[in-house]
């Protein structure tokens, strides 16, 4: 195979496996903050997160996903979906993701 061609197929693997869809994008509510005022906004380390109320999260946003951070498990209430009708929700893993679903009828 040729190296633009491995070069092409290198990106679209990168590009593919951090994208983010229109349907999942979260956005910052006004006057919101991610991080607590007190403690600022800290990454996750392989051991977790220091406060028992947060959770390692990473969070969907219109440029990408986000590193992994350390967000109090209220997060959604901060934020709304970029794509109207659609509900953010957080999902289990290590790390755990924030992004916008369709909502449950």
């Amino acid at each position: 195979m040729s190296w633009p061609i491995r070069g092409f197929l290198a990106a679209l693997v990168v590009l593919t496996s951090c994208g983010v869809s229109e349907d999942e994008v979260v956005q910052i509510r006004e006057g919101q903050t991610l991080g607590d005022p007190e403690v600022g906004l800290q990454y996750c380390s392989t051991f977790g997160c220091p406060y028992e109320d947060q959770a390692c999260l990473e969070v969907f946003f219109e440029y990408g996903r986000s590193p992994a951070l350390c967000l109090t498990i209220d997060v959604c209430e901060r934020l709304q979906c970029a794509k109207e009708g659609q509900e953010c929700a957080i999902f289990d893993g290590f790390p755990g993701q924030v992004k916008c679903v369709e909502p449950r009828r």
